[in-house]
């Protein structure tokens, strides 16, 4: 029977499967593609435009919704007074990219924390849960309702919102609002970045496709803000995303500078997602599998291939997923000069230094071309055969190092 049976350190079990190092790999790969995406996210929708910088004087502080934090929070404080969390926290005293160490380093600290009180026994969860909740409403409420009572016990029985300065207690609330538009100005660039790592390392694919369907809105509403027909009506001071693709420079002419950076969002936004649902759906598997099992060299076996799949594939699939719409975005460019090669008129170089092309629509146009090409070549070539024989061999080259 111990024949049948694997040590501990390789068994499926939950506990022992959170320290295996392909687990931890692809934790690690999704958290910095989760990092690199904010920063991304921050050069491409971080800035505002301009006009709307150039309207306020030299020295005076502006604000504008793009996806960035230093600068609402400056403004706010300016318009406040004071803020309530220190500088340090927020990030405001440093420059760079050093302004989102503080932040992030408290999004660890938190999701620490929660994930502690997800693991830990329920009465030690429960009173993590009573202290931060009481500690919360306690540091809001507690010093308004002190004053609120004391107040009625020497002037009688009044409204908190009296004309008096006796009778008005708001002040009290103020710290708490304030606090409220601090996280809310934090929030816009640290929530996302917040459930992503509680997704990640607390095993839960809500809060994975939460951040997903953040960043997707994130690049929906500045692209409608940014819209010519929008900006002319309200302008909100972003910064728009240039019109034109630009010429394909990088790379030996494959892509843009501006396309680089929209496929790397595009890229991080899958490494990140893939990576981390990898993690759960072999989590997943491993809990559903009985006792016995999870000890048992077939299960272990199986369970490794299909690790080993999953780090494989991450790595190849978006590999190929990045050159293939690389080429895509330029497939336009590649058959204009195949029709200029083989005709030799000026129709060709007419049609390449056409504007449209240059836009987005132009590029959407050139991918559409190349999926339609792709597709009907699967009447000339067996894409199915190709694919076959080469998983077959991925599959006898991994066995051979077996």
């Amino acid at each position: 029977m111990a024949k049948n049976t694997i040590p501990d350190n390789q068994s499926l079990e939950i506990s022992k499967l959170r320290k295996r190092w392909k687990i931890i790999f692809l934790q690690l790969v999704s958290t910095a593609a989760l990092l690199a995406l904010m920063n991304r996210m921050i050069k491409l929708y971080g800035s505002c435009s301009e006009s709307f910088v150039e309207s306020y004087s030299e020295g005076s502080n502006y604000w504008c919704p793009s996806y960035e934090h230093t600068r609402g929070l400056i403004w706010f404080r300016e318009q406040t007074g004071s803020l309530v969390l220190p500088d340090a926290i927020h990030g405001l005293d440093q420059t760079g990219n050093m302004t989102l160490l503080a932040p992030l380093i408290m999004c660890a600290i938190l999701t620490a924390i929660w994930i502690y009180t997800l693991t830990a026994k329920e009465s030690i969860s429960r009173n993590i849960r009573r202290l931060l909740i009481g500690g919360m409403l306690a540091w809001g409420l507690l010093p308004f309702a002190v004053s609120w009572i004391a107040a009625i016990s020497s002037y009688g029985f009044h409204l908190p919102w009296g004309s008096a300065d006796e009778l008005n207690h708001l002040e009290y609330l103020s710290k708490p609002v304030l606090f409220i538009f601090e996280l809310v100005f934090l929030g816009i660039v640290f929530a996302p970045i917040l459930s992503g790592l509680m997704g990640i390392w607390g095993l839960s694919r809500k809060l994975l496709t939460w951040t997903i369907g953040y960043y997707l809105t994130i690049i929906g509403i500045h692209a409608i803000l940014t819209f010519e027909g929008i900006t002319e009506s309200v302008d909100l001071g972003l910064s728009p995303l240039p019109a034109q693709i630009g010429e394909a420079t990088l790379f030996g002419g494959l892509v843009s500078p501006l396309s680089l950076n929209l496929l790397a969002v595009a890229i991080l936004l899958l490494v990140y997602l893939e990576s981390g649902s990898a993690v759960i759906s072999n989590m997943e598997y491993a809990s559903m599998l009985p006792g016995e099992a999870r000890r048992d060299p077939e299960y272990v076996r199986q369970f490794n291939n299909v690790l080993n799949g999953h780090i494989a594939h991450l790595i190849g699939v978006m590999a190929l997923v990045s050159i293939t719409t690389a080429i895509a975005l330029e497939f336009d460019d590649f058959l204009i000069s195949t029709v200029s090669a083989l005709s030799g008129g000026q129709w060709a170089g007419q049609v390449r230094e056409s504007l449209e092309l240059q836009l987005t629509y132009g590029k959407v146009i050139s991918a559409g071309l190349f999926l339609i090409v792709v597709a009907g070549m699967r009447f000339i070539l067996p894409w199915q055969r190709v694919t076959g024989i080469v998983e077959s061999t991925l599959m006898r080259f991994r066995s051979s190092e077996s």
